[in-house]
């Protein structure tokens, strides 16, 4: 899950940035909860990003927006990161990309899933432990960093610490809107 090299330079992961699909576009907005904000944007690495809750960690992953009630809201959407071959274009482009996306989307929280995505969408190269530790700005938007869903699946120690991220996500939605 770590990667010493710097965003986008030599050794570290090609990736490609899928477009953001909705996640629970069945979700009735006048039934959607107020204090989740406009919408959430969620950046993770995804094996299978044109299906993102499939799987395991995509079980887990719906199973946490489940638990903050996310399902519930039509504009929560998913830009999947997805490993791609050696030297493939793209990476040092993935900033500006999730900024045009927050900018088209405007979601009141973006939630960065696992290191690789952190770095990739922040262009820091920090431990994952630092990068969760503070709220971050994408676009003018806050982000918070959490722990990858494929990375909780193997390491049960983790999970708690990755719900206290969850809520302070929330808890940031919420203050934001003075709820």
């Amino acid at each position: 899950m770590s990667n010493p090299a710097s965003p986008g330079g030599a050794g570290a992961p090609a990736l490609r940035l899928h477009a953001a699909q909705a996640l629970y576009p069945q979700a009735d907005p006048a039934q959607a909860p107020a204090e989740l904000g406009a919408g959430w944007l969620i950046v993770t690495e995804s094996t299978t990003p044109t299906e993102p809750l499939a799987g395991d960690a995509g079980k887990l992953l719906d199973n946490m927006l489940r638990a903050m009630q996310l399902h519930k809201h039509p504009r929560v959407f998913i830009a999947a990161l997805e490993r791609s071959a050696t030297g493939a274009p793209g990476t040092d482009a993935i900033p500006d990309a999730l900024a045009d996306t927050v900018g088209r989307l405007q979601p009141a929280m973006v939630l960065v899933l696992g290191h690789v995505a952190a770095r990739a969408a922040l262009g820091r190269t920090e431990p994952l432990g630092r990068l969760r530790a503070e709220l971050h700005q994408l676009a003018g938007c806050p982000a918070v960093v959490s722990y990858d869903p494929a990375f909780l699946l193997r390491s049960q120690e983790p999970k708690a610490a990755a719900w206290a991220d969850l809520c302070r996500a929330l808890a940031t939605v919420r203050a934001r809107l003075g709820a």
